[in-house]
């Protein structure tokens, strides 16, 4: 059996996944752009961006849990977002 999803749950789905992804693997990366973009264009407050995500990585890298809480937020998210398109329809 086929189910047929609304384009607003698929992008609900994927933007819930982006979060997961960038959570668990992308922060680190991020704070280095960040890095970079601070010295190469000579912007203080992409440093506090660097700093923010640096700090933040770190520190979420040191919890024991740290996948199954990605997945939550993923789930919470995507939960907010098709909760939220259901009350414009």
């Amino acid at each position: 059996m086929l189910v047929r999803r609304s384009p607003s749950t698929l992008k609900a789905l994927a933007i819930g996944l982006g979060t997961v992804l960038f959570l668990r693997f992308g922060l680190e990366p991020a704070s280095w752009l960040f890095y970079e973009a601070s010295h190469g264009l000579g912007i203080d407050w992409l440093y506090w961006g660097y700093a923010a995500l640096r700090a933040g990585g770190h520190f979420f890298s040191l919890m024991p849990l740290q996948t199954l809480i990605c997945v939550a937020i993923g789930v919470l998210v995507t939960a907010l977002l098709l909760w939220r398109s259901r009350e414009k329809t």
